[in-house]
């Protein structure tokens, strides 16, 4: 009974993988219909409000401030609004930095409040009631608009009044920096450059990013604006502007740069909160994404899959921990494992890797060069599975939490360094890594006694994947403690 139940129980998280692995074939083909909107003239120039909620930034706030003043766009039709939650000296920083720009004219302002209730979502909801503009950019502290974005961007709003909002595509500007940021970097690639405009060319429910990206005013206050009940509060907005009947649109040849997170805790802290950002937005939009006569069927199920993505690392770590008792009783051959789900199996194994394939040529990058990184990036993917996971069933269970956000320390070439900046990691041993690294090192040896080489290998990526995040993790937390910190003038 035991045995039977838990061949069952793999069975059915193996089979509830299918989808997610599949659909990675579906979005290459949708992404492949992807067709550049180009932007029209514009004379009758609208007033744009640019957006900046920071929070402890003081590494990046003078370059994101410079860029955002350097915008190709009449400097009365443009407002600066920098939504300032700061507790460390960035708040001077921003205030050097706005003194300067208002002397040459420019409208910019510092938003501050007296509590960081709600944290970004609070800011930017806070902000509306300064806000004058026609449209909203909003733009995180470690990004860089070129001067052209807003002509970019904004003559395609004004063309289409059904718009809600459009979101660029994120560059990177320390994707060479090691190893790890080169994976970092093709793992966003492969949501942007294939999901993304997939999703946007056959005109499926998309989200907004959060950064990089012009909202509609109008569209904001329509959808109920910024809710902080979510730790996604850009992807709750969006879905909920599409539920009001506002269009998304993507860019994918607009590209704002970016600086990926440069260590492994800090990239670690990111994935876990859009996990369980993501599916708190499942829980709180499903049921009326699927009970809205505005959508159809495909524009539900893709929606469904969105929202609920990051259970796939739930679905992998129960799959693991099921596993292991079946090999300690001898009961995988009971696991229904004939044809043709073995093939079916087999294809869905090498589906993300056609993404990231497609959306490595599609920027013109060398496929020989990026396939070591290929390879890293899928053991970095199992080894999170298991802090998502927790992620995951901590959005199931509650709404809101603690917004950690991602430290930017101004990292853009290989010879810029982190270690020596504040704000450094805030976890350092990962033992729920290596306790599933343990874990599964006991469902090799089982493996390998009862000849079931294939599973071996399989458990062993596993091994693999947990092993490596924990080893940066630990690495990067004592490196950050071990390195005094250096400090920085008023100018950041």
């Amino acid at each position: 009974m035991i045995k039977g139940a838990l061949a069952l129980l793999y069975f059915l998280f193996s089979v509830l993988l299918l989808p997610y692995g599949y659909n990675c074939f579906f979005m290459v083909y949708a992404a492949s219909k992807y067709r550049a909107r180009r932007p029209g003239s514009i004379e009758d120039h609208p007033v744009v409000t640019i957006q900046l909620p920071v929070y402890n930034e003081r590494y990046v706030v003078s370059r994101l401030i410079r860029a955002v003043c350097a915008l190709d766009w009449p400097r009365d039709r443009l407002e600066v609004l920098v939504l300032d939650d700061s507790s460390d000296n960035t708040s001077s920083i921003i205030d050097s930095e706005v003194a300067a720009f208002r002397s040459k004219g420019f409208d910019i302002r510092a938003i501050r409040r007296a509590e960081r209730i709600g944290f970004k979502a609070g800011a930017l909801q806070n902000a509306l009631r300064y806000t004058h503009g026609r449209y909203v950019a909003v733009f995180d502290a470690d990004f860089i608009p070129s001067p052209g974005f807003l002509s970019e961007t904004i003559p395609v709003m004004e063309g289409d009044p059904s718009l809600g909002f459009v979101q660029a595509r994120w560059g990177h500007v320390n994707r060479d920096y090691s190893k790890l940021t080169e994976v970092f970097a093709l793992g966003i690639d492969g949501h942007h450059v294939v999901e993304q405009s997939g999703r946007s060319a056959l005109g499926l429910l998309m989200n907004f990013n959060g950064s990089g990206g012009v909202l509609r005013t109008a569209a904001i206050v329509d959808a109920g604006g910024w809710a902080s009940d979510t730790l996604s509060e850009d992807m709750d907005l969006s879905y909920r502007m599409q539920l009001r009947g506002w269009s998304p649109l993507y860019l994918r040849d607009v590209t704002v740069p970016a600086e990926l997170p440069p260590n492994m805790p800090a990239f670690r802290n990111q994935q876990a909160r859009w996990a369980r950002g993501s599916i708190q937005c499942g829980r709180k939009l499903l049921r009326r994404v699927w009970s809205s006569p505005r959508f159809s069927l495909l524009q539900k199920i893709q929606g469904t899959m969105h929202l609920t993505y990051y259970a796939i690392h739930l679905l992998m770590v129960l799959s693991l921990i099921v596993a292991v008792p079946l090999l300690v009783l001898n009961a995988f051959p009971l696991v229904p494992f004939l044809m043709p789900y073995a093939a079916l199996f087999g294809l869905c194994a090498v589906s993300s890797s056609a993404m990231y394939y497609a959306s490595i040529r599609w920027q013109g990058l060398s496929f020989r060069q990026k396939l070591p990184y290929l390879g890293l990036l899928s053991l970095v993917g199992y080894g999170m599975s298991a802090q998502c996971s927790l992620s995951v069933i901590r959005g199931i269970l509650s709404y809101g939490g603690v917004f950690e956000r991602t430290p930017k320390y101004n990292i853009s070439g290989k010879g810029d360094e982190w270690r020596d900046k504040l704000y450094k990691p805030l976890k350092g041993v990962p033992l729920l890594e290596l306790t599933m690294a343990l874990y599964a090192s006991i469902g090799i040896a089982f493996a390998l006694s009862e000849g079931l080489w294939w599973l071996a290998f399989y458990l062993l990526v596993y091994v693999m994947g947990y092993a490596l995040v924990a080893y940066y993790t630990n690495l990067h937390f004592k490196q950050s403690l071990n390195t005094p910190h250096q400090e920085i003038g008023g100018s950041g």
